[in-house]
């Protein structure tokens, strides 16, 4: 009997040993995840909270390639991983274009900008912050109860949240390429966890 009690409180000192530390780490992973819950913004409380949630994540995918057209240098804004696709600027300066297109289409407005290309990164950068300057008009006078409302997808008949919705979807698809171009680059992205 004394033979297995001692074994019995070595295999509990064996586990306490690995189990321990482990609870520690995992209720420090949990607080640590709690606390970034905390920074997450929540939309469910606000007026319009569909229109709320739709401008947020839109807004975080802006805020990723503007940041993403700063990190980039200006002498790297032509470079193209492969002849076949668009060069950095280009893509900053198709997610500007479609933001204006998508945002006046909502608002039911001819498109302004897109006129020309932009080929500098001071330029680009400017009609890429236009552009959102003009969709956060879009979005700031919006409403829920506007979300049905007809709407006209390049041909296609459907309703104004899902115009809203292309545009960060939109954002998200190309932010993924711009991703892609500054680490090719050797240029670590802004992007962050949300």
């Amino acid at each position: 009997m004394t033979k297995l009690l001692l074994e019995d409180s070595y295999m509990f000192r064996s586990i306490a040993r690995f189990a321990v530390p482990v609870g520690m780490l995992f209720v420090s992973v949990l607080a640590s995840l709690a606390n970034a819950q905390q920074g997450m913004p929540n939309p469910s409380m606000a007026p319009n909270p569909l229109t709320t949630t739709l401008s947020i994540f839109r807004s975080n995918m802006q805020d990723k390639i503007m940041k993403s057209a700063e990190a980039m240098p200006e002498s790297k804004y032509s470079y193209r991983p492969t002849k076949d696709v668009r060069s950095f600027a280009e893509i900053l300066n198709h997610v500007a274009d479609i933001s204006y297109i998508l945002c006046s289409n909502v608002k039911g407005e001819a498109t302004p900008g897109t006129a020309a290309a932009k080929g500098s990164k001071a330029e680009v950068k400017a009609y890429l912050k236009g552009a959102f300057d003009y969709c956060d008009g879009v979005y700031s006078g919006f409403t829920d109860a506007q979300l049905n409302a007809p709407a006209n997808f390049f041909g296609v008949k459907t309703n104004k949240m899902f115009i809203l919705t292309q545009v960060g979807n939109h954002d998200a698809l190309h932010y993924g390429n711009l991703v892609t171009y500054l680490r090719l680059n050797d240029i670590e992205p802004s992007g962050g966890w949300f």
